[in-house]
């Protein structure tokens, strides 16, 4: 069976969906605030705590995020004396123009021949960076590589990176406020527990009433956080994967050849191992799942909500114009 895919069309498609899915994002996010507010009838005091917790985190996710993620993975700067490096300098450039970026973003190289796999960090254009494996450059054609550099630069010019920054701060500072909850909720029960046997039968009523709404309080705030932190996750993953199929899109503009995308992710998928300085919190950035994780291949409703990219298989069918089942035949033994 054959069909055709109107890129253009999908990628409308993508951008309508993320924008729906962040609002949604962002009302979760308030609304975690508001309901401790109204319930324990203290507006808009915990609001205003968690807003200010969320803007600190925001701020250093933005400010020392590229940093951080690129010392995480032991990436280092791209040689000048490494032939392989120099092509891919070229590469990069010649796509960055292509986008129509002013500035080509630096670029960083992971030492690890075993793997094959990208990602592009950097909240801006004008400090962006592209980051490969030297697995990659030893694995991929001229064509392929520009298939992957495509799709990261898209990121870059459709501002993905600074997208998934802002959601996973403020997915960060419910979980920091939840986690901060949770401790001092086991702290206080347990301080609790010591000081009953010392208080008067006078001052028990009045403590008690007192204690048990901090308990209350604390409760209510950790249990919520949980909630909302379970409700954000799954929503960042399908921001995630949504871009995922834009960028892939947005490669094939650029370098007008579906098939070089593709093919690289045929052999990420078949020759690729496992990225071990990768870990949960970058693992989104990359172009394929750095980890392995086979949930990431799986196209069932459970695999859907928990996977960080869409099934590789399904990223081929639509840049090969091929069914689903062929593309998972041919790498059934892989996924």
């Amino acid at each position: 069976m054959s069909f055709t895919v109107d890129f253009y069309e999908e990628s409308r498609k993508n951008v309508r969906k993320t924008i729906v899915l962040v609002m949604v994002f962002l009302a979760l996010m308030i609304a975690f605030g508001l309901i401790i507010d109204l319930i324990f009838g203290i507006l808009p005091v915990f609001t205003f705590v968690f807003l200010a917790i969320a803007l600190v985190q925001t701020l250093i996710s933005l400010s020392s995020g590229k940093d951080i993620v690129l010392k995480s993975v032991k990436a280092r700067e791209a040689r000048t004396d490494d032939p392989e490096e120099r092509q891919l300098r070229n590469i990069v450039d010649e796509l960055s123009l292509a986008a129509g970026m002013a500035k080509p973003p630096e670029i960083y190289v992971i030492d690890d021949d075993s793997v094959i796999n990208a990602f592009a960090t950097g909240r801006k254009q004008e400090n962006s960076v592209v980051c490969v494996t030297t697995g990659l450059l030893k694995s991929l054609d001229r064509e392929e590589t520009s298939g992957v550099i495509g799709h990261e630069l898209s990121h870059i010019v459709n501002r993905d990176i600074l997208l998934m920054t802002l959601i996973s701060a403020l997915l960060g500072a419910v979980v920091i406020v939840q986690s901060l909850a949770f401790r001092a909720l086991i702290a206080h029960l347990r301080f609790g527990a010591i000081s009953a046997t010392s208080r008067t039968k006078r001052s028990s009523k009045k403590n008690d009433n007192s204690a048990l709404a901090i308990i209350a309080f604390l409760a209510a705030v950790a249990g919520l956080g949980a909630l909302f932190s379970f409700i954000g996750r799954l929503s960042l993953l399908a921001v995630s994967r949504t871009r995922e199929y834009f960028a892939d899109a947005r490669a094939v503009e650029l370098t007008r050849n579906p098939l070089g995308l593709s093919r690289a992710l045929r052999k990420i998928v078949t020759n690729s191992a496992k990225l071990q300085t990768a870990n949960v919190a970058t693992a989104h950035l990359f172009i394929s799942d750095p980890l392995k994780r086979r949930i990431n291949n799986k196209s069932s409703f459970f695999a859907s909500l928990w996977s960080t990219h869409p099934p590789i298989a399904m990223r081929i069918s639509i840049l090969e114009n091929r069914s689903l089942k062929e593309i998972e035949d041919e790498l059934s033994d892989y996924i």
